[in-house]
Formats: structure tokens, C-alpha cells, sequence
């Protein structure tokens, strides 16, 4: 395969609100790829779109995998079957792109893992789209050539207007603070080992029984801490940030480029309203990256098993955390 010019790929979860996004990326702004094989369990969504684009339909996941024209597999289905998904590609020697998370429980990221082990070869990226976004790599630059001196605490905030019916307090961790976690083991270069998580007075728009927003703390290798604000439920819009205390500055992640509307007794900027507003290049940029080390474009894999499995470790110590209030160990 890292001979060949176009990558055909089964996209697995293609119904979905990211398995559509991702389907037009690859329609449109990614070099190198075919979309060759749907699957959805809305059979009659995965026709639809089908259809747009000129792609054939699978009768099962396990049939798109199994197929001999599909070099590769794009996992966009819900979280509760990316593992076994995951494995059977692996067992299959059938690269995977797993959105995020690999899979929601310890043991079955461990089973990845030793997987690919014995396969012997690097099958699995994981969705950890932070990782390619350009101001996000930028801030890995300046703090890997030491000018600012060593990073010493890193505020953060996640603030999402509104969630869907069935939140709950994990989700919180495993679906936002999830990005925090990934992408400070890579900034840092460094494992996270502690954890915490304290509750606010919770906003009048979440549900019932929900904590919201919540405030995590996690303290790296070197002693770095780590703040996130995370809301679920903030009105009035999307917004992520980032500031990092180094012993001889600061680094913030910018706020991305908007008009500045002045009218009547008034200047306003737009804000966001939702993260596929925000990150668009980050998303188009991963999944260039996949193709491209497919192709052998590049040698440099992209976030593993590795990486989906220590995220998974971190957010089962924060939802520990959650329910005793204690400042609970991260043990990879």
C-alpha cells in the first residue's frame, strides 16, 4: 500500500453527523483517496449518500472490513463498537482511522494494543484532532525550544452551548476533557499521573443530575498542573482556550481570526457555534496525514493505540475522581 497513489476507503458510521463530515473532507479537500464502501445502520441515510458519492454499499461492518477493494477503514459509529471494530481490522492487516475514543473501557485498549503488537506493524490511527491544528502545534514549537523555559501550569477552558438528552457526568470527561488529556501527554512530551475533578454550583440549562460545568485538574510527570474548565452547557456558544505559565513567559492559543462588527452603540465578534466550526483544518489535516502515511508520504505515524489506550487510563482515574472527590493516581 505505500506504493499506491489513492487509497480506497470504507467509511463505517457514515450516517452520522462526523461520518458525513468526514465523508465531504474526503470528497473534497483530501489528496489521494477514494471513497469506496459505506456502511450505516440507517440503511436507507447510507444509501442516500451512496449515491452522493458514488460509493457502494456494505450489508454489515464486518462485510466493509472483509471487502478486498477497501485498503483501509474509517471508524465513525458510536463509541461503544470502536473496539471491536478496531480489532477486527487489525486482525484483517486493514489500516484503521478510529475516531476518538479506541474504546471505552481499559481492557479492551489494552487488547488493542497487544493486538497490533502482533500484527507487527502500525495499523491505527486515533482521532485526536487537536494534535493538527496549526496554532496548537505551533505553542509544541516554542515550549519544545525552551526559550520560555520550563512549563510550569496550564489553564484551559471547553465550553460547549448546549449537549444532547442522556449527558452524563462521565461524558464530560470521556467526550470533552478527553481532547485536554491527549493533547497535553503530546505537548508536554510527558505521562499525566494524578487526576482530580471538582463539581460548581451546576447551570440552570443542564439536565437533571448533571454537574455542569465541572473542573478538572491533572498534574503531569514533571509536576506541570493542568486546569479545564468544561461546560456542557455554556448558551452562548463554543469556545476553547489555552494558556500555558512557562518559568519565563506565557503561551495563549489565539482566538480565531473574526470581523469585528461596529453598529448602532455597539462592536461585537461573532462567536462559534460548535467545535466543527472551530477546528476545521485540524480535521482536514489529520485525516491527510493517515492517507499520507498510507501512501508513504511520511513515516511519521499518527496518534496510536498507545495513545488511545493512556487517554483511556486518564479518564477512568478522573471518573474515579467524580464520584470519591480524591485526587486519584493515573498508573499506565
Amino acid at each position: 500500500m505505500k506504493n499506491k497513489e489513492i487509497i480506497s476507503v470504507g467509511v463505517i458510521g457514515a450516517g452520522g453527523f462526523i461520518g458525513q463530515d468526514h465523508l465531504k473532507r474526503l470528497s473534497t479537500v483530501i489528496e489521494g483517496v477514494n471513497i469506496e464502501m459505506l456502511y450505516d445502520l440507517n440503511t436507507e441515510k447510507c444509501t442516500e449518500l451512496a449515491n452522493k458519492y458514488h460509493a457502494r454499499v456494505a450489508a454489515s461492518a464486518e462485510a466493509l472490513i472483509a471487502d478486498p477493494q477497501v485498503d483501509a477503514v474509517l471508524i465513525t459509529a458510536w463509541d461503544g463498537v470502536h473496539a471491536d471494530l478496531t480489532l477486527e481490522c487489525i486482525a484483517a492487516r486493514r489500516p484503521v482511522f478510529c475516531e476518538k475514543p479506541l474504546a471505552t473501557t481499559i481492557e479492551d485498549c489494552k487488547k488493542i494494543v497487544e493486538a497490533e503488537k502482533e500484527a507487527g506493524e502500525t495499523l491505527v490511527q486515533v482521532g485526536f484532532m487537536r494534535r493538527f491544528d496549526a496554532d496548537y502545534r505551533k505553542m509544541k514549537e516554542i515550549l519544545k525550544s525552551g526559550e520560555l523555559g520550563a512549563p510550569i501550569m496550564a489553564h484551559c477552558i471547553s465550553r460547549t452551548p448546549r449537549i444532547a438528552p442522556g449527558f452524563t457526568d462521565p461524558m464530560q470527561i470521556t467526550n470533552i476533557v478527553i481532547h485536554e488529556i491527549d493533547l497535553f501527554r503530546w505537548m508536554l512530551d510527558e505521562e499525566l499521573v494524578r487526576g482530580q475533578v471538582h463539581f460548581s454550583r451546576s447551570t440552570g440549562f443542564a439536565e437533571s443530575g448533571l454537574h455542569d460545568p465541572q473542573l478538572v485538574l491533572m498534574w503531569s510527570e514533571s509536576g506541570v498542573l493542568i486546569d479545564v474548565e468544561s461546560s456542557a452547557n455554556s448558551y452562548y456558544g463554543y469556545e476553547i482556550g489555552c494558556e500555558i505559565v512557562c518559568e519565563k513567559g506565557t503561551l495563549r492559543l489565539p482566538v480565531p481570526a473574526a470581523p469585528i462588527v461596529r453598529s448602532r452603540l455597539q462592536c461585537a465578534v461573532p462567536v462559534m457555534d460548535d467545535w466543527s466550526e472551530r477546528f476545521p483544518d485540524a480535521y482536514k489535516n489529520e485525516l491527510q496525514h493517515w492517507i499520507d502515511y498510507l501512501r508513504g508520504r511520511t513515516n511519521q505515524p499518527g496518534p496510536g493505540t498507545q495513545d488511545g489506550y493512556a487517554a483511556c487510563v486518564t479518564a477512568d482515574a478522573l471518573i474515579r475522581s467524580q464520584q470519591t472527590g480524591n485526587t486519584e493516581s493515573i498508573v499506565l
